[in-house]
């Protein structure tokens, strides 16, 4: 089986680990490699903290956590690449 990477904020890093939900099927949170290499870890979800503790703000696309060291995107699935 051939690596799987993730296209996400200009670059592809490889992927370590997938996480899936249990009920759904669906990819919950994919944990990454960068150039750095630094974990990055994003997660399934449609909204993200706004200015505020007490505020949220619905997202289209993978946007970083402002309070903290991981993202959000609506769609894992589209973001996982096979390498060639």
């Amino acid at each position: 089986m051939k690596q799987p990477k993730i296209k996400i904020f200009g670059g592809v890093y490889d992927v370590i680990e997938i996480g899936f939900d249990r009920k759904t099927g669906l990819i919950k949170k994919i944990m990454y490699r960068t150039d750095g290499d630094y974990e990055e870890v994003v997660f399934r979800g449609d909204e993200v903290f706004a200015g505020s503790l007490s505020e949220t703000v619905k997202i289209q696309e993978p946007t970083r956590d402002p309070y903290y060291g991981f993202a959000y995107a609506p769609d894992l699935e589209s973001l996982v690449v096979m390498s060639s």
